[in-house]
């Protein structure tokens, strides 16, 4: 009886243990997103960071609206990261699901890791994700995912992928789900079914930095 007890009770320990142990592990902050955070300036150059990367937005917007025949536009990970401090949930909450707060990027080698808190009735923490974007043929953006946690666990996305899958497909996107590398991959389609949509013929992700280029379509096309 004696000996039942005591394993019993080390079992007890054990799962407590590893109870804890995922607990403080789904809790811990990635390194990125603690560094994007660590990092934000003042104030003041925030909002001018922030300011540029608009300028740079509408750039883009103008260039492509007026079928430049060569377009191009890079952004800072600086830049990114100030708008979505100073201005996202300022001017566009709503566009922001429930629960989620201060996303913050990090551009790698042809990678971007993306963080954000996500605020639930019974768990508070950073989820994170990583993935590689690239251009499979003109239009048609690759977002190879290589992986998502919860703090430092890995977690299935799967269904929430699919969640987001079906409510694109029904306003209008062309999107697959599939895999590439070993890894989950969402292909999207960014004619979204308009044929004078310019072409995005290249795109770039280099340490703290994104380019992006494209062309206006001829019009015989």
């Amino acid at each position: 009886m004696k000996r039942f007890l005591l394993l019993l009770f080390v079992l007890l320990l054990l799962l407590g243990g590893v109870t804890g142990g995922l607990y403080w592990s789904s809790a811990q902050v990635p390194e990125f997103y603690q560094a994007a955070l660590q990092a934000e300036s003042k104030p003041e150059v925030r909002q001018q960071k922030a300011k540029q990367f608009v300028q740079r937005s509408m750039q883009l917007v103008n260039d492509v609206h007026n079928h430049e025949p060569q377009w191009s536009q890079e952004f800072s990970e600086q830049q990114i990261n100030a708008w979505l401090a100073e201005e996202l949930h300022q001017k566009y909450n709503e566009w922001v699901p429930k629960g989620i707060s201060d996303p913050r990027i990090k551009f790698g080698n042809d990678q971007v890791e993306l963080g954000f808190r996500l605020s639930l009735k019974k768990w508070s923490g950073i989820i994170s994700l990583k993935f590689k974007p690239w251009l499979l043929e003109k239009n048609r953006l690759v977002l190879e995912l290589e992986n998502a946690r919860a703090g430092l666990l890995p977690i299935p996305i799967e269904e929430a992928i699919a969640d987001l899958i079906q409510e694109a497909r029904k306003d209008g996107w062309h999107i697959e789900w599939g895999q590439n590398n070993g890894n989950d991959a969402l292909i999207v389609n960014l004619d979204h079914g308009k044929n004078e949509l310019p072409d995005l013929t290249a795109l770039e992700v280099q340490p703290g930095l994104f380019r992006i280029a494209g062309k206006a379509v001829a019009e015989n096309q």
